[in-house]
């Protein structure tokens, strides 16, 4: 990656770090659901550039996240973050092998080991349901999913999605 590529990456990670601050958050059966525009964005830098660059990525923007909005949970996006940039860097060694359903279905497995690795680290120490642990991780799941299916067919042109 040359340094007009890096800058610009730095450039839209900084963007993207913006909206996820201003994104709303709603409430879903007494659920506070945040989008996670961020895992959306490490997803195409896996795409496009590979692991060892989204795995750094997310790091950054993980701890990020954890100074900004949880102290009280300090590493524990860097760690799902870097952890699931692996997974989001392998796209780019199968992009031409696997179809487009192949890999939408990987993203959403990945973007549940987030969700679930995250919430695991959250809830840990508080009693609370199973059934109510898999809806918020589903559901968060499902809305990036959902935000990712329509970023890729409104802006890139079904890259993920088809090819």
């Amino acid at each position: 990656m040359n340094n007009k590529i890096a800058i610009q990456i730095i450039i839209l990670t900084i963007i993207v770090m913006c909206i996820q601050i201003f994104i709303p958050a709603f409430n879903f059966y007494n659920l506070v659901i945040v989008p996670d525009i961020l895992i959306i964005f490490l997803t195409y830098i896996g795409f496009y550039y590979g692991r060892f660059y989204v795995i750094i990525l997310g790091f950054f923007i993980g701890i990020s996240q954890d100074f900004i909005t949880q102290v009280e949970l300090m590493g524990a996006m860097a760690f799902t973050k870097s952890a699931i940039g692996f997974g989001l860097g392998t796209l780019a060694l199968y992009r031409n092998v696997w179809s487009g359903n192949i890999r939408m279905f990987f993203i959403f497995l990945l973007y549940n080991l987030h969700f679930l690795i995250y919430y695991f680290i959250k809830f840990s120490g508080v009693p609370i349901s199973s059934s109510i642990y898999i809806q918020v991780v589903l559901i968060h799941s499902l809305v990036s999913f959902a935000i990712l299916f329509v970023i890729d067919k409104s802006f890139f042109n079904n890259e993920i999605t088809l090819k």
